[in-house]
């Protein structure tokens, strides 16, 4: 594919503050068919075109950037990513999350779609990352060198995962609709092709709850700078050897059915910390 021409970190940056002077208290990554935190109090829309210089070509990812206020608190949400598998490089996939912490954004929590391995999920479930194994970094894959294969999982937990699993829990004991918010270890592959029987096995003895294509280069681009990140998968179709796991389709219904649960947390989230 061929490379489109992005802006600079800097010069994304420089936009987003004249669009808003006021830095947001947090910013929310929104994956395939995600969709929450609509609605907001003074909002204001902006394309990815205008911000980052390209756009999102995958459905389900809009596109845009939105400002707004929920109780009075300034957030970014994001609508869509890059990904790996549509041929960007990684200084592009991971634009999105370096213009974030350049901004000086506290927080940030990422969402994606993804596959359950984890046998006690359901289709529709939430689950917080407590870890990650990365098996798509590209400075790595032609060497056949994949850290994820090897030792335990990168662990993800900070004060922002804390104050989501608190909230969380209080949701479901106060909202009988509110279901219980999983927790467990998702690993990313590049894609775009769902996994094989063989690649799923491998991921079960990896002790793999979730499997899907983004998230980690997010998590590994902020790590060690001043935001915090903290990432929630919707589970849209979770792996039985009985039935066969379905396409993209599948996973933005799932992901639109989630979404009223995911929007319950993220704004409790917000209004709480």
């Amino acid at each position: 594919m061929t490379q489109l021409m992005a802006k600079p970190v800097a010069k994304a940056v420089e936009f987003l503050r004249q669009l808003s002077p006021e830095v947001p208290s947090c910013a929310v990554v929104l994956g395939s068919g995600v969709n929450v935190l609509e609605n907001l109090t003074d909002s204001q829309s902006v394309g990815y075109q205008d911000v980052f210089g390209i756009a999102p070509g995958v459905v389900g990812h809009a596109g845009s950037l939105s400002l707004g206020r929920v109780d009075g608190r300034l957030v970014a949400v994001l609508r869509g990513r890059f990904h790996l598998y549509e041929g960007y490089e990684w200084e592009v996939v991971t634009l999105a999350a370096r213009v974030i912490a350049q901004w000086g954004i506290p927080n940030l929590y990422l969402t994606n779609a993804a596959g359950g391995l984890n046998q006690s999920f359901k289709v529709g479930d939430l689950m917080l990352l407590t870890g990650y194994r990365d098996l798509l970094n590209p400075e790595l894959k032609d060497s056949g060198l994949l850290p994820g294969i090897k030792g335990d999982p990168t662990p993800c937990i900070n004060e922002l995962t804390d104050h989501l699993s608190k909230v969380a829990e209080k949701l479901h004991t106060e909202n009988v609709g509110f279901r219980n918010l999983q927790k467990g270890v998702y690993s990313a592959l590049l894609g775009p092709s769902y996994e094989t029987l063989s690649e799923i096995e491998m991921l079960k003895k990896l002790k793999s709850d979730a499997v899907g294509m983004s998230t980690v280069p997010e998590l590994q681009t902020v790590a060690g700078t001043k935001t915090k990140a903290a990432a929630i998968s919707v589970i849209t179709n979770v792996w039985s050897p009985d039935e066969v796991m379905g396409g993209h389709e599948e996973v933005l219904e799932a992901a639109k059915e989630a979404s009223a649960r995911l929007d319950k947390l993220f704004r409790a989230a917000i209004i709480s910390h």
